[in-house]
This record gives structure tokens, sequence and C-alpha cells, in this order.
């Protein structure tokens, strides 16, 4: 009997023992605090001395409009160009010209000092000026080679960056084909090399080649 009461204060005297989920988490807690240390040095070891201050400092991300702002470039050039090109196709500039070689008759002599202009967008159409007004009525005339019309037309009067400018829009002349004035009929030939319009008073042409009866 003695020899058992012993035994049961020496398991008095000793400490209880922990559960086994306590044990287990104190070796987690043991692992965890040991591996610290590790994870760190490793860290150091992989980024360089000059940039440790950088890695530290958290990059801000590229902004929306600075990635956005080549493509808002463009799109406002395309704009812009398409803008132009409308603008020059509603109300065409007249822009000089030195070919087809153009010459006039008038009052027994030939001259070349008439001026041919060609609207831009427009390359059928030619305008051909007069350096004066011939018998106060022809100075200006409108020639369409692929509709085949000659039109006596007025000096245009809209204006595009300074030149002069027609409108598409309005009316070519007053076709001369078959047209009586001045006592005698208007007749009109497009030819393959060159375009002939005339009446008694006075002769216009326009040549692919320069005639040798020009000054």
């Amino acid at each position: 009997m003695a020899k058992h009461k012993k035994k049961r204060e020496k398991r008095g005297d000793e400490a209880p023992e922990a559960e086994p989920s306590e044990r287990v988490c104190a070796v987690a807690d043991e692992a965890d605090a040991a591996a610290e240390p590790i994870e760190s040095v490793v860290a150091a070891e992989k980024i360089p001395e000059g940039k440790v201050a950088q890695a530290q400092v958290p990059v801000a991300p590229k902004g929306r409009l600075r990635r956005w702002l080549p493509d808002l470039v463009k799109v406002a050039v395309a704009f812009v160009v398409i803008g132009f090109a409308a603008a020059i196709w509603y109300q065409p500039p007249l822009v000089k010209a030195d070919f087809p070689y153009v010459s006039y008759f008038v009052k027994g002599e030939w001259a070349a000092d008439a001026v041919l202009y060609r609207p831009l967008a427009m390359p059928t159409r030619y305008y051909v000026a007069l350096p004066r007004k011939v018998y106060d009525r022809y100075e200006w005339f409108a020639v369409d080679r692929r509709r085949e019309v000659v039109a006596l037309s007025e000096e245009p009067q809209w204006r595009f960056w300074g030149k002069s400018a027609i409108r598409r829009s309005d009316a070519l002349g007053l076709d001369l084909e078959f047209r009586k004035m001045d006592g005698s009929e208007w007749c009109i030939h497009f030819l393959d090399d060159a375009i002939v319009f005339s009446n008694a008073l006075l002769t216009v042409r326009m040549d692919t080649t320069k005639r040798n009866h020009l000054p």
C-alpha cells in the first residue's frame, strides 16, 4: 500500500502532459520562427545593394491617358485629313495648268496668253480664262471632257485658302453646243488630240501638242 501511495504522489508532482493539438501548434510556431530569418537572408541576397531602395518603393502604373495619347493623336490627324479632303471635294480650288496648250483666234490673229485652270479632285474639268473680255461677252469658259460639254462661264466667286474655287454643286454655265450667239452658231469638237470650240468671232483650241502657229 505504501508503494502505491508513493507512485501517486510522484504523478501529482509532475506537470500535466500537454494535449496532442497543443503540441502540434507549438511545433509549427517554432518552425515559422526558425524560417523567417532564412527567407529574409535569401531575399537580401537576390536583390542587389543599389536596388534595395528601389525594390521597396512601389512603382506607379502608367496612366491611361499616356497610353492612349499616340492613338488619340493618330485619330485627330485622320479627322483633319478627312475634313480637308471633304472640303476640297465640295469646293475645289482652281490650280493653274500648262497642259493642254491653250490658244485662241480673234480679230484675225492667234494668241497664247489665255490661262488654263484645273479644279482639284476634278480631273476631267478645265477652265479657260481669256486675258480680257472679247466683244464684252467671252472671257471664261468651262470644259468638261467626260461629258463633252463646253459652257460660257463666269469668273469663280468662291475662295479656298486665298485661291479661286468653284463648288461642285454649281452649274457649269451656259452650254454653247448648237447655241446661236452674235449671229453665228457655236461649233464644238472633242477630238483625240484637241478640243476646239468656235463661232464666227472667236475660236479656242486646247491641244495636246504645241501648234506651229502659236507665238
